[in-house]
């Protein structure tokens, strides 16, 4: 499948409740208790720098590895570390663990929103890894790649949907006015950190970025729906 395709594909179908009419500029009444993520608008403007970079992913990977460095792989080791599993999840326990010690339930309640946020985000990238199959950029350099279920795990960047699904939590449950600028920087650094590392394409990491954005968006509103139609494609979950 060409990128263009897949990509425009992914921004549709991140879309929950959007409508594919919605999507073309028109205007469709939507069923009650199920809204868009998203605005059409969005999408569009997702979709218009998903395709810009997935066409361009060869060429934005030989300037990220010209200009690769010392610098640039010390800020990519705190970014690895940022969207590892390896430390997040640790990170998610302990802090509902001192939460319910210490009677913190905001604490608590953030720490339970980032471990069921980080699960599905999880699921869903490591779902569309396998089917996708893309080959990472290590391998053979060709971005247009593609061997669904042939073990390829390109796209999306897993690192990347951890992440941004850890900041979307924290910037929903937290109304302080600086923290959220804070976390999505972190994220961004993961991001570029798979990249400088040579570990994904460019569009991986923006891929990355929607669903583990999106995975967060889907839970926050605790309602749950799935609908396939002609007019209308969505999905909420419920916990």
């Amino acid at each position: 499948m060409p990128i263009r395709r897949l990509l425009l594909a992914l921004c549709i179908t991140l879309a929950p409740g959007a409508p594919f009419s919605a999507a073309m500029g028109q205007s469709v009444d939507q069923p009650d208790g199920l809204r868009p993520l998203v605005s059409s608008d969005q999408a569009a403007i997702a979709a218009f720098i998903l395709l810009a970079t997935g066409i361009g992913d060869e060429g934005l990977r030989d300037e990220f590895q010209e200009h690769r460095s010392r610098a640039t792989n010390s800020v990519a080791r705190v970014g690895n570390a940022i969207g590892d599993p390896v430390y997040v999840i640790p990170a998610i326990g302990m802090s509902y663990l001192v939460g319910e010690l210490t009677d913190n339930h905001s604490l608590s309640r953030l720490a339970w929103s980032a471990g069921r946020t980080a699960l599905v985000a999880s699921a869903v990238t490591t779902a569309l890894k396998y089917t996708v199959g893309r080959t990472r950029p290590t391998r053979d350099g060709d971005s247009d790649h593609f061997q669904p279920f042939g073990g390829g795990t390109s796209f999306p960047s897993g690192h990347t949907t951890l992440a941004f699904a850890m900041a979307t939590v924290v910037a929903d449950e937290t109304h302080d006015g600086w923290s959220d600028p804070l976390v999505y920087g972190a994220a961004t650094v993961t991001a570029f950190a798979r990249v400088n590392d040579d570990r994904h394409w460019v569009s991986d990491v923006l891929a990355g970025a929607i669903v583990g954005h999106l995975s967060a968006r889907w839970l926050s509103r605790r309602q749950g729906s799935l609908m396939v139609g002609p007019q209308t494609v969505g999905l909420s979950l419920q916990f």
